[in-house]
This record gives structure tokens, C-alpha cells and sequence, in this order.
């Protein structure tokens, strides 16, 4: 008899709290189906008639339970995703190998994993992936995929992964397409290595398997500041930044004229170096590689510029409230100078002529200053830069959830919110990353969702 998966949770007015489904039970199997992870539960569950087969296992009792529902409907069960396969390569920019010491295991696992990218969006190099598994992904129709390229020259390939047993990308990338999976590629760039010639080679090999290849997003190598014992790798600096700006907006043009797409896209990262401005949102197609820092900062902009819009239409500010208190929005540094001009916005149509809220913008020390962004924010740095600030007592701190672990308020040193809140004696909140959910949350703020301050803290512990 199979094991199973064990119920995490069971969705609140869902069909399987209904049929008395509880956390802790094991699900067998669905209409005779053994479920090896949490892709099988939704495949399988995708029927109108349900025969689940499960198990306590408190008692050892297993029975039967048969079901009619809508095909759409979901049962409601929520499982652990799957144990994560690892990597079989080696690659001299990995992001993992780069990692400072002292921090929890799990960060220092490199994944590679078609399981992951076809639930979560992650980057696989179809280096470790069977004749069982490809079966799996075209029964099944696991897609879209999303596939880190980096060179379709199988050479060169197998000099940045360093495995002499990468097969060739393109052939693994036919096979799928020809099976009606849909693929999002990127390229990330090591100077010297897969630009010039190499890069367009690998541009004209990947557009030529449009649509199928429904995307390819080019992204500047990320260093830390922890590569002893690495190989070199030449880090990007501004000249070339600009340099791969032009490049790719030359690849972009025949496939505007051609698809009315533009196929090809920079990461946000690119400008940034750059210091160029961002294009507008509709450069960005239909925002297929968001998740992957592609678009982020213009539609963020786009969305916090409608917003004020509607507020000066309306002549209804929801920020009056905050005008009487002093309120941090804590940044990485790469989008510091972009939400410093959005925050300004605020003082047009404020009563006092006033920014309500300030940038916090936050240097990584944990990882060092070349990593610019807000989603690895430590905890520790976040508490350095506010003392540092001495900001006035009653100051609220907003920290965005982009920096914290999925369905916590954890950071990425295992700080949590609360930690900042007390070793500041200041209100935490995390707040949306999006600029959307960010004005959610501020027309439905309610002061006590805060993490307490220092004092709260106390009060609580007596």
C-alpha cells in the first residue's frame, strides 16, 4: 500500500472540510491513482466524479470516500510542496555558492527542479531530468517550464554550467515544444563568456522556436560579496550595462514589426546599472517573466501613478491619517531613487504639501552592496539602518513583503518583524510589494495589525 501525502491543511468552506476531510489524514490515492506530490492532487482532482482513498493515521483506519463535484472545483486540500532534487551543476555565478556563511541550511541547497518551475516559476537547466520525467511533464502538461539557457553554443553551455554532461539545450527544448508545453527561457549574462556573437546565436536559435518559446529574458550576473574561492567572474558595470541595453533593444525591434512582441526583454536590473531611465509598460508585451525581475519596477510605477490619479480625481486622500506621524518605507537600494520621485507624488495632493511616507533605503551588508535589491534584505541590516536614522519615536517602519518568506514575517537571516519591532522600540508593518496591493492595504489600515513596538512587546511578556 503507498504511503501517501499527508493533509497540511484543509481549506475553511471547502469540499473536503464538508465531507469531514481533517489535517493530519493521509490521501492515498484519487479514482485509483497513487499521488506522488501535490502536481498529482491537482491533476487528478480535475474530474467530476472522485472515489479518494485515505487514511488516519492515528487509528490505522482507511476507508473510501466517493465525491461529485464541478470538474473546476477544487477539494481544498493543502500539502507540503515536494522534497526539492538537486542540482547536478556547478556553475561559477551561482547565487547559492555566493551565500554568507552562518545562515539556515535550506539556503544553501541549489534546486533544479521541473516540479518547482512548473508550480512556482523557478529556473531549470534540464540537466537532470530522466526519460520518466519528460514523460511526466507531457502527459500531464506541466506548463509553462521556465529555462535558464544561458548559451545554446552546447559548448560554451557546458563551460558556464561546468558539466560535461549538459545535453543540448536545444534538442530538450524541441522535445517539450513538440509536446505542447509552453517555455520561458532566460539568459543570464557572464561578460566575455555568452555575450557578442554567442548571445546571438543563442537569440536567433530561441526566436526561430517562437511561439513555443514564448519568452526570453536576458539578466546581468548577480555577485555577491562572499566569492572567496570562487572562480573570477567579471562583474557589470555601467558602460556595459548601456552596452547590453542597445543590444537588446536591436533584438527586440525585427519581433515588434514581425509578432507585434518583443520576445526578447532586459531585466529590471539592466537600467538600474545602467542608470537609465525604464522604458514604458507596454515595452513589457503581456509581463511573461514578472516573477523574474522582468517589468517589476514599470508596472509598479504605472500602478502607484493611476492610483494618484484617481486620488486627485476623487479629491480623496487616504493618507490623510499618516500625516500626523512619521512613516518609514524601507528600500533596497536599487529602487531607492525610483520610489524617492513616486513618494513625492504624495506632497501634490497631501493637505500639508508633505510626503506621508519616506524611504528607508537599506544597504546589504549581509550579502554585500552589489546586491541591490529589497527581496534579500536582512533583518539585522534593516535593524542597523533604522537605529542609525534616529528617527523619532512613533515612527512606523514598512517593510515589504517581497523580503520575507512566503506565508511568514521572517527575513531571509531569520529575523522576524517582531525582532525589529522590539530591538527599535518602533511598529513594524509588512506591507505588499506591488503597488497595487500597497494601496489595499493603506485604504484598509487598521493601526493594531502592526508588530508591536518595544513597549507593546514588554506589556505583552508582563
Amino acid at each position: 500500500m503507498p504511503q501517501g501525502l499527508v493533509i497540511k491543511e484543509v481549506i475553511r468552506g471547502s469540499l473536503a472540510e464538508e465531507a469531514g476531510i481533517l489535517a493530519g489524514f493521509t490521501i492515498l490515492s484519487i479514482n485509483g491513482n497513487v499521488l506522488r506530490d501535490l502536481i498529482d492532487l491537482e491533476f487528478y482532482q480535475a474530474e467530476g466524479e472522485l472515489d479518494l482513498q485515505l487514511e488516519n493515521p492515528a487509528s490505522g483506519e482507511q476507508w473510501t470516500l466517493s465525491l461529485e463535484k464541478d470538474p473546476d472545483e477544487r477539494l481544498g486540500i493543502v500539502l507540503d510542496p515536494p522534497p526539492i532534487r538537486r542540482c547536478p551543476n556547478d556553475c561559477d555565478f551561482c547565487f547559492v555558492d555566493q551565500m554568507p556563511p552562518g545562515q539556515r541550511q535550506s539556503l544553501y541547497i541549489r534546486d533544479e527542479d521541473y516540479r518547482y518551475s512548473f508550480l512556482y516559476g523557478n529556473f531549470i537547466t534540464l540537466t537532470n531530468l530522466s526519460e520518466k520525467d519528460y514523460r511526466r511533464i507531457l502527459d500531464q502538461r506541466l506548463s509553462p517550464l521556465y529555462i535558464s539557457v544561458h548559451a545554446t553554443d552546447l559548448a560554451v553551455r557546458k563551460r558556464l554550467l561546468r558539466n560535461e554532461r549538459a545535453p543540448d539545450i536545444l534538442d530538450r527544448i524541441d522535445h517539450l515544444i513538440a509536446g505542447g508545453i509552453r517555455l520561458h527561457t532566460q539568459i543570464v549574462i557572464t561578460p566575455g563568456i555568452n555575450d557578442g556573437s554567442v548571445l546571438d546565436r543563442s537569440v536567433e536559435d530561441l526566436s526561430a522556436r517562437f511561439p513555443g518559446v514564448s519568452s526570453l529574458a536576458i539578466v546581468p550576473v548577480g555577485l555577491t560579496g562572499h566569492r572567496d574561492n570562487l572562480p573570477p567572474v567579471r562583474p557589470i558595470d555601467k558602460e556595459f550595462a548601456r552596452k547590453m541595453l542597445t543590444v537588446i533593444a536591436s533584438y527586440q525591434k525585427p519581433f515588434i514589426q514581425k509578432w507585434d512582441d518583443p520576445f526578447v526583454f532586459p531585466a529590471d536590473e539592466w537600467y538600474v546599472i545602467a542608470e537609465k531611465s525604464f522604458p514604458s509598460l507596454r515595452r513589457y508585451g503581456t509581463l511573461p517573466q514578472l516573477g523574474n525581475g522582468v517589468g517589476m519596477v514599470p508596472l509598479f510605477c504605472s500602478e502607484w501613478k493611476k492610483k494618484i490619479l484617481s486620488y486627485r480625481k476623487k479629491g480623496n486622500f487616504p493618507l490623510e491619517f499618516m500625516q500626523k506621524e512619521s512613516w518609514m518605507m524601507v528600500t533596497g537600494t536599487a529602487f531607492s531613487p525610483t520610489l524617492e520621485r513616486l513618494l513625492s507624488d504624495l506632497a501634490n495632493i497631501s493637505s500639508e504639501g508633505r510626503p506621508s511616507i519616506k524611504k528607508l533605503p537599506v544597504e546589504n551588508r549581509l550579502f554585500g552592496s552589489s546586491v541591490t535589491v529589497a527581496g534579500l534584505l536582512s533583518g539585522n541590516d534593516i535593524i542597523e539602518t533604522v537605529l542609525a536614522a534616529n528617527l523619532p519615536s512613533g515612527t512606523k517602519i514598512l517593510v515589504p513583503d517581497v523580503a520575507l518568506r512566503t506565508d511568514s514575517e521572517i527575513l531571509i537571516d531569520d529575523v522576524s518583524l517582531e525582532d525589529i519591532a522590539f530591538r527599535t522600540g518602533l511598529e513594524v508593518f509588512p506591507v505588499p510589494s506591488d503597488a497595487r496591493g500597497f494601496w489595499e492595504w493603506v485604504e484598509s489600515y487598521e493601526p493594531l495589525k502592526s508588530t508591536g513596538s518595544k513597549e507593546n512587546l514588554r506589556a505583552v511578556a508582563s
